[in-house]
C-alpha cells in the first residue's frame, strides 16, 4: 500500500472517529441529563419524605402528650374510685351509730335549749344540766353532719370520675385519630422512600451509562492522538523522502552545469558545497 493510500485510510478513520466522538458526547449529554432530571425528582421526593417525618413525629408526640394524660386521668379516677368505696365502707359502719331520733328533732331541741340558756334566768345547777344536754344532742347530730359531708363528698366525687371518664374517653378518640393519621402519612413515607430508592437506580445505571460514554470517548481520543502521530510521522518521512529527491536533483542539475561551465543557482551551489564537489 502506498503511502498515499494509507494517509487517506489514516484520515477516513479519523473522520469516523470524529463522527463516533460526537455521536458519544450527544449520548452522554442526554444519559447526564435524564440523570440530572431523575436528582431533581429524588430532591423533591426526600423534601416530601421530610416534610412527611416532621407532620408524622409531631402527631406522636401529641399522641405521646395524649397518653400520659389519659394515662393520669384514669390514675386519678381510679383514686376517687377507691375513695368512694371508702367512704361508702365507712358510711356503712356508721348507720351503727344512728341516732334514734331525726336530725330534725335533735336541731329542735338543741334550738329550744340555746334559747332558754340566752332568755331565762338559771341555776348553776340548771344551767350545767343543759350544756351537758347540749354535748349530748351535739353528739348525736355530728352523725348526721358527717354522714352529710360523705354524702356531698361522694356526689362531688363521682361528678369527677364522670368527668374523668368523659375526658379519658376523648383523649382515647383522639390518640386512636391521631394514630391512624401517623400511620397513613407513614406509609405514605415509606412509599416515597421506596420510589426514591427505584429512581436512584435508575439514575446510577443512567450515571453508569454515562461514565461507559465518557471512557469510550477517552480511548477514542487516545486512538485519535495515536493516529494523529502515525500521520505525522508518515507525513514527515514523506516530507524528507521529497526533499531528499529534489536534493539528489538539484545535485545532479548542479552536476551538469557545472561539466558544462554554467553558472549555478544559489541552491545548487549549496547542494554541490554540503556534498564536497566544491571547495
Amino acid at each position: 500500500m502506498s503511502k498515499k493510500r494509507e494517509l487517506e485510510g489514516l484520515y477516513h478513520r479519523l473522520g469516523l472517529l470524529r463522527d463516533e466522538v460526537d455521536r458519544l458526547r450527544r449520548e452522554a449529554r442526554l444519559w447526564a441529563e435524564k440523570r440530572d432530571a431523575i436528582y431533581e425528582k429524588i430532591r423533591q421526593i426526600k423534601s416530601s419524605i421530610h416534610e412527611l417525618r416532621q407532620r408524622r413525629d409531631a402527631l406522636n408526640l401529641e399522641v405521646k402528650r395524649l397518653k400520659a394524660l389519659r394515662e393520669d386521668g384514669l390514675k386519678r379516677r381510679s383514686e376517687i374510685i377507691e375513695e368512694i368505696r371508702r367512704l361508702i365502707k365507712e358510711r356503712k359502719v356508721m348507720r351503727g351509730d344512728k341516732p334514734p331520733r331525726s336530725r330534725s328533732s335533735l336541731e329542735s331541741q338543741l334550738e329550744r335549749i340555746e334559747w332558754r340558756i340566752q332568755t331565762e334566768p338559771l341555776s348553776l345547777e340548771e344551767e350545767r344540766r343543759l350544756i351537758d344536754q347540749i354535748r349530748h344532742l351535739e353528739s348525736q347530730l355530728e352523725y348526721y353532719r358527717r354522714a352529710e359531708e360523705i354524702k356531698n363528698r361522694i356526689d362531688a366525687l363521682r361528678g369527677e370520675a364522670e368527668r374523668l371518664r368523659d375526658e379519658t374517653l376523648n383523649y382515647r378518640s383522639k390518640i386512636l385519630d391521631l394514630a391512624e393519621k401517623s400511620q397513613r402519612i407513614h406509609e405514605e413515607m415509606l412509599k416515597r422512600i421506596d420510589e426514591s430508592k427505584r429512581l436512584k437506580a435508575e439514575a446510577d445505571e443512567m450515571h453508569k451509562r454515562y461514565l461507559e460514554s465518557r471512557e469510550r470517548i477517552r480511548s477514542i481520543n487516545l486512538e485519535v492522538k495515536r493516529i494523529h502521530e502515525e500521520i505525522r510521522m508518515i507525513e514527515e518521512e514523506e516530507r524528507r523522502l521529497k526533499e531528499a529527491e529534489l536534493k539528489r536533483r538539484i545535485e545532479e542539475e548542479a552536476e551538469e552545469k557545472l561539466k558544462r561551465g554554467e553558472k549555478l543557482t544559489f541552491e545548487e551551489f549549496k547542494a554541490l558545497l554540503e556534498k564536497g564537489r566544491i571547495v
